[in-house]
């Protein structure tokens, strides 16, 4: 029995899969195929009923246990709630987060993300009074954006609550018990080292070991990501196996017996479970450590594999929609790679020692998530394995001596801050090593996500790899195994121009409230016009860059600045500093503004060239596709309204044509209806739908079938106006909104288009263009 704990775990898993997908056609014709193998082979009969059973208990399970989202949530303002504040709290600067318990008749408002707009004071286990908006958590407007809703909902949160003021914010009563005293514990042992170290290298420190990135660059995390190391911050295996180290260590010093041993150890790990919160990888390393531990008190062989999928099976049967969160999907897989994949191919390699393991654990890691890291990430990092090997010894002596430092820090905080010195040094030999290693020519590359199907053939074809490794009688089948690995490298590697090669795509990008426009020719070209922007929060990093990586974006032909306002320019400078860019385009009117001095100096240092754009311009980037710049003057204008003096595109491909309006005003259109020649596939409404840029004969003579309102939801400036909703209707335009439909991706061959949005998922039929 104990060898099937796999086939259990990979059996459940798939019916969790099938459940959550509710494919019962797809579970009942795999029934039928089993049953019709099992009549043929009769010795495997008992197997394949086996999994047929725990597949159904699998989907069973989900359907039962699993958080299921209802189809509407509604908002209310000022509400009261109270309840315990049920994880550690999170401060990152600005805001506070953490998750509130509350005891409620609804299933959906048990459990309620906080964001707290202030520092707040609170601890786990608090229990305290809040007042603040109540609303459901905004849905992705973009491909590759973060699904934050679904992540939550997976934890059986559907709300969040927004308390703006410290005043409605209030404890009740606080922690108490043991949970009180190891928050406290942690607490004295964060003071201490934000004390000791720089603000740097505590922030990484603290992010080691007790997972997360509070206090953390956004550039340094990103390097991270970029060199493959950024699982050091989710804390799991790793750790866990440096801390078990440790014990062991010190056990043996204090001539433990092995019963002493077993329970120092269980106690460690179950104390820092607690500490960092329970996540689902230190859930697994925890669960996989004591069951190495009673191996080893009884004597018998530890079974890595059959541990693993026993402590993954765990994590299922607390919560199985735990199968579709990233970090239980990358602590399985990656701990799949060392326990399976290495000593297979260790014991296969003709080489061996030291320098070949430390080289092929990587390998083994790194082809075990590979695709999961492109389809969540975006990225594939060869210099990863480079990486890992340099740091692997640095990450375990921060890891220990900074442990051994918390262990310390309540009793002998002396003693403690003599082994956070060298923590510190070696956290800047980490940072050394990974400004050097991301730095080296092709050391990660932006790839578009990969289809599910993709995915799946890859994960087949590496198993069918490893085991006719295994099986001699197998053998023939691991050339071919290997040959579609190589193959999913290969597609992943492939360029975005590659794909959807003669179609022009016009996509309006959802920045929430701003402009964003994505431009692909038909030979593969892109050009981004606009890239949104907001004081309040990072627009480039959280929306349009994530698009950009989803689509494998590795460089752009040119960026166009319609006019410097920050809901139209702050995304543009973001791109400008993380992607290579051959161009910018600035309105000629106002190209010397002093809005631009930024946007220019990132241009200056990454020799980006500048081109100023006025009326009567062609922008020729490829043959059969014309861009006609309609507006601003060549003259330079010395006023302060930006938006009259907006870039304004026409775009032509055959029969298809679009025109880009900035945010230009009433008094503009009337000029740009005498540039233009009618009718129009599709127009972005200039100003977001500003009464100010209502001008009802602009949509009576461009006759357009299709436009489209950049706007953000609840915007406090009123956009889109009722007035402009009601010239467009009466003209018989159809209306899309960023705010509602998501990104609105426009696809044309030049002789018809279709239409197709992220957040309603609607798509329209090919259609003829104009």
């Amino acid at each position: 029995m104990m060898k099937s704990w796999p086939l259990v775990f990979l059996s459940f898993a798939g019916g969790i899969c099938l459940a959550y997908n509710k494919s019962w056609l797809l579970l009942l014709l795999a029934v039928i195929l089993m049953l019709l193998a099992a009549g043929f082979y009769q010795d495997c009969r008992p197997h394949i009923l086996f999994i047929i059973t725990i597949i159904a208990g699998g989907m069973v399970y989900y359907s039962l246990f699993a958080p299921q989202p209802p189809t509407e949530i509604a908002s209310q303002n000022a509400a009261q709630l109270i309840g315990k504040v049920h994880d550690i709290p999170y401060y990152d600067g600005e805001n506070t987060r953490f998750t509130l318990q509350v005891e409620s008749s609804s299933p959906y408002r048990k459990k309620i993300r906080v964001v707290c707009l202030f520092q707040s004071h609170f601890n786990r286990g608090d229990v305290v009074k809040l007042q603040g908006n109540l609303k459901p958590p905004p849905k992705p407007g973009n491909p590759g954006e973060f699904d934050y809703p679904a992540y939550l909902a997976r934890q059986g949160i559907y709300y969040n609550l927004t308390v703006k003021k410290a005043t409605q914010a209030s404890l009740i009563s606080p922690a108490e018990g043991p949970l009180q005293w190891v928050d406290s514990f942690r607490q004295r042992a964060e003071r201490l080292t934000r004390e000791v170290l720089s603000p740097r290298e505590a922030s990484i420190l603290l992010g080691m070991l007790m997972g997360g990135r509070a206090g953390m660059e956004d550039e340094q995390y990103d390097d991270f990501q970029k060199t493959g190391i950024v699982h050091l911050f989710s804390v799991g295996g790793l750790h866990v196996g440096f801390i078990l180290v440790l014990i062991n260590w010190l056990c043996s010093l204090a001539r433990f017996s092995i019963r002493g041993k077993f329970l120092t150890g269980v106690f460690v790990l179950l104390i820092y479970g607690t500490m960092v919160a329970w996540p689902p990888p230190v859930i697994r390393a925890v669960l996989m450590g004591i069951l190495g531990l009673l191996a080893y008190l009884s004597g018998r062989e530890n079974s890595l594999l059959n541990a693993l999928a026993i402590s993954g099976l765990v994590i299922l049967l607390i919560n199985p929609a735990s199968l579709f969160d990233l970090s239980f999907q990358l602590t399985i897989l990656a701990t799949a790679g060392l326990v399976y994949l290495f000593p297979l191919f260790r014991e296969k390699l003709p080489y061996k020692g030291l320098g070949w393991d430390m080289l092929l654990i990587p390998i083994c890691t790194e082809l075990a998530v590979l695709p999961l890291v492109a389809y969540h990430f975006n990225l594939f990092t060869p210099i990863s394995i480079l990486t890992n090997i340099l740091i692997t010894y640095l990450s375990g002596g921060v890891v220990i001596l900074g442990f051994i430092a918390f262990l310390l820090s309540s009793v002998l905080p002396s003693l403690a801050t003599l082994f956070l010195y060298p923590v510190g040094m070696f956290i800047e030999m980490i940072l050394f090593v990974v400004q050097w290693m991301k730095m080296v020519p092709g050391a990660y590359v932006w790839v578009a996500t990969p289809a599910v199907g993709m995915i799946i053939l890859y994960y087949a074809a590496l198993g069918l790899a490893a085991r006719s490794l295994q099986i001699t009688a197998q053998r023939k089948f691991f050339i071919p195994a290997v040959a579609l690995l190589l193959t999913f490298i290969i597609t992943l590697l492939l360029p975005p121009s590659c794909y959807n090669r003669g179609d022009l795509e016009v996509v309006f990008i959802d920045v929430g409230q701003g402009d964003a426009m994505l431009l692909k020719t038909p030979q593969g070209k892109f050009i981004l016009v606009d890239g949104g922007g907001s004081q309040f929060y990072d627009v480039g990093a959280r929306k349009l860059l994530p698009y950009l990586h989803h689509r494998g974006l590795r460089h752009i032909d040119m960026l166009i600045s319609t006019h410097p306002d920050i809901d139209h320019i702050k995304g543009l400078e973001s791109v400008a500093e993380q992607i290579p860019v051959k161009c910018l385009g600035l309105p000629a009117s106002i190209a010397a503004c002093k809005e631009y001095q930024n946007l220019k100096g990132i241009a200056a240092r990454e020799n980006i060239s500048v081109i100023a754009l006025g009326v009567g311009q062609i922008i020729n980037l490829e043959d059969g596709l014309i861009i006609k710049v309609l507006h601003p003057q060549w003259e330079a204008y010395n006023g302060d309204n930006f938006n009259q003096e907006s870039v304004v595109l026409q775009v032509s491909y055959q029969r298809f044509s679009a025109l880009l309006t900035g945010d230009i005003t009433a008094p503009i259109m009337p000029l740009i209806l005498e540039k233009v020649k009618p009718p129009f596939v599709i127009v972005k409404v200039p100003h977001h739908g500003s009464k100010g840029s209502l001008y009802p004969d602009f949509y009576k003579s461009l006759q357009p079938r299709y436009a489209v309102i950049s706007v953000a939801a609840d915007n406090p400036f009123g956009h889109p106006h009722g007035s402009v909703l009601e010239t467009l209707t009466e003209e018989g335009v159809k209306v899309m909104r960023t705010d509602r439909d998501g990104a609105v991706i426009v696809r044309s061959n030049g002789e018809n288009f279709r239409i197709s949005t992220t957040i309603t998922g609607s798509k329209t039929e090919p259609q003829m263009g104009y």
